[in-house]
């Protein structure tokens, strides 16, 4: 389905406005309002338009960019001039601490080299037939409540924490599941947005207001991931165990003291199962929503060889499946904003920019750049299919970041995902069961507003494309 026949999924309202580049004191009204709500509302209808728009904000100098050259600048050329913005540290540094998305310098090269063993290609795709059987298991558990309405958003949490434990953590049986989550979640409500205070640029040690059951939350989590981690180093080594040593092993043996254990442990738990789940929401809402772009993934499944091909292939054997994850994050990025500030003066796309400049990447105005996506607001995943993808710009479509600190998960996700969506719909169909459709809300990661009922049916697999009666 393509043209203005496809699917154009709600949206947040626009912010508006008294003038471009230029802030009055009832804008910032509207402005704190809006992030208060859903940070996705502080936009408005031009910066959906623009490539790069410098901007004063709370007497700060501040570059918004939707160019992709200069966001190659800034990433990846010269990186080493930008570090990470002290908003967003504020935001996932009280929990995460110095674990692998917020630590800097010496202690993040320390904690990537600790971890990147564990998704070279080959550990990856070693992790794929562990994958394939979690789904099978959950799709058995989908058959048992068929015709009935689910929680979507509830349940692709609970199935993504499961892939990660059974295969980072090799099934470790000492993490609190439903607890963990459960933390999880209320973290992302309390905390999820910048504070104002944050914004006003507030030294830390003011409290604030409105945040203070997070600390709470946040000892609990740590708690629980410490217990995991003391759990394992009570167990015998994994080649005693018969099994090769998994990301729990390699950082427990990577010469990191207790804190930085706990840090990553953290990281990978909470964004590693988060950004995924809320991946396979987006998408699956979105087939239910585009029935000949569902009808053409089953078909697709229904034809793949997939009980004979290595399910770490089933990308290579599944593109147009692969093609409508990538049109989901172009329309859910997972990572919805990705900051930076300068050290010394550069200049970006000949623009001069000064020192303690902060650079705004929103991939939600990147991946509905007006320029690079035509009809931007519609689920069209030909895009991503065949030559189509090749006119994509490069840097126009950042799910996973880029340069250094591109998400070093980035391959496991796709794969995970392309299995998970696999294994399901080989016999599930999932139909939207709501009242309204949802919205997406920014808290952290693209959340929607509601929990997307669906209601699970089985497939009749003897007729590609069709629900059983």
């Amino acid at each position: 389905m393509t043209g203005s026949d496809a699917f154009q999924p709600p949206m947040p309202p626009y912010a508006r406005y008294s003038q471009v580049g230029r802030l009055t004191p009832a804008d910032y009204w509207t402005y704190f309002r809006a992030m208060s709500r859903n940070p996705l509302e502080i936009w408005s209808e031009h910066h959906f338009e623009f490539l790069i728009a410098p901007f004063r904000f709370l007497g700060r100098d501040s570059v918004l960019i939707n160019d992709p050259e200069a966001i190659h600048h800034c990433f990846v050329t010269n990186a080493a001039n930008y570090r990470m913005n002290p908003v967003r540290q504020a935001v996932l540094k009280p929990f995460l601490r110095d674990g692998l998305l917020t630590a800097e310098g010496e202690v993040w090269k320390k904690a990537r080299h600790a971890v990147a063993p564990v998704f070279t290609p080959r550990h990856v795709s070693a992790f794929a037939p562990t994958i394939r059987t979690v789904c099978d298991q959950a799709s058995e558990a989908f058959l048992a409540v068929e015709g009935r309405e689910i929680s979507l958003s509830d349940a692709m949490v609970d199935l993504t924490l499961d892939v990660l434990i059974e295969t980072l953590f090799s099934g470790d049986e000492a993490l609190d599941k439903t607890l963990f989550s459960d933390r999880i979640c209320r973290l992302i409500e309390i905390t999820g947005i910048p504070h104002v205070f944050d914004l006003l640029g507030l030294p830390g040690w003011i409290p604030r207001v409105g945040h203070g059951a997070s600390r709470r939350v946040i000892a609990d989590l740590r708690r629980q991931v410490a217990d995991v981690a003391a759990a394992r180093r009570a167990r015998p080594d994994a080649q005693s165990e018969g099994r090769t040593p998994d990301f729990l092993d390699l950082l427990l043996g990577a010469g990191l003291d207790e804190t930085a254990i706990v840090d990553n442990l953290l990281t990978f738990l909470a964004a590693g199962h988060e950004t995924t789940a809320r991946s396979l929401t987006w998408t699956l809402y979105l087939l239910s929503q585009a029935p000949d772009v569902l009808a053409r993934l089953e078909a697709e499944i229904d034809a793949a060889p997939l009980d004979d091909t290595d399910p770490a292939a089933w990308m290579d054997a599944l593109p147009w499946t692969t093609a409508v994850i990538k049109e989901s994050l172009r329309l859910y990025p997972s990572a919805p904003m990705l900051t930076r500030t300068s050290i010394a003066a550069d200049t970006v796309a000949g623009l001069q920019v000064a020192p303690d400049t902060d650079i705004l990447v929103s991939t939600w105005l990147l991946h509905r750049q007006r320029d690079f996506w035509p009809q931007a607001d519609t689920f069209q995943p030909e895009r991503f299919f065949g030559d189509a993808a090749a006119s994509i710009p490069r840097h126009a479509w950042l799910p996973f970041g880029l340069g250094p600190r591109v998400c070093i998960g980035a391959r496991f996700a796709m794969m995970e995902m392309v299995i998970v969506l696999a294994s399901l719909l080989r016999k599930l169909r999932f139909d939207f069961a709501g009242t309204r459709h949802p919205v997406p809300v920014m808290r952290i990661t693209l959340q929607p507003d509601i929990e997307v009922p669906m209601r699970v049916t089985r497939r009749d697999t003897g007729t590609p494309g069709r629900a059983a009666p």
